[in-house]
């Protein structure tokens, strides 16, 4: 196994970790919730199979639903996220290294990977949100739910990044 094989495996458990035991128990003002393990699926290379990054999706959500009881809610919202993942790659990513990157602020530049990691989070936001509520007769608590665990979110994905940035420099 690769060490980017290694590196994707320990991102894998990280994530589904602090998801269950640390950022499911925020709830900043009764409605924002970092939903942190996405950062997983935005980091997926480009070059890798598109049916294995909807599995690879499938199974990050399976395991947050296992964990917090929710009944495919996440796997759902993770799949649809794996399955337009490459759509979103080939809208954002610098053309000449589409296939071979790993999408970050190194490869992207700050900006970009943000718009990137942006529109995947309100996606999936929305996806799990809407299916989470089963209506829209309480579209302000909707608004305010998928605003603030977006905000939250990509506030978490761009330290990480800055982290790993700052880490890679050295």
């Amino acid at each position: 196994m690769s060490s980017s094989g290694i590196k994707q495996i320990l991102l894998f458990i990280l994530l589904v970790f602090l998801q269950v035991w640390l950022f499911n128990k925020i709830h900043l003002w009764g409605y924002a919730t970092p939903l942190f393990y996405i950062y997983f699926i935005i980091k997926l290379t480009g070059d890798m199979n598109r049916n294995l990054v909807v599995i690879l999706s499938a199974l990050i959500g399976l395991c947050v639903d296992l964990f917090e009881y929710t009944l495919g809610l996440n796997m759902l919202a993770c799949v649809v996220i794996g399955f337009v993942r490459y759509y979103f790659l080939k809208l954002f990513a610098p053309r000449d290294i589409f296939e071979s990157l790993i999408p970050s602020f190194n490869s992207f530049g700050q900006a970009l990977f943000l718009r990137y990691a942006g529109a995947m989070t309100l996606l999936f936001l929305v996806i799990l949100f809407i299916i989470e509520s089963l209506s829209l007769f309480d579209p302000l608590t909707l608004i305010f739910r998928i605003t603030g665990s977006f905000i939250l979110t990509i506030l978490l994905i761009f330290a990480f990044e800055s982290i790993n940035l700052g880490v890679s420099k050295k």
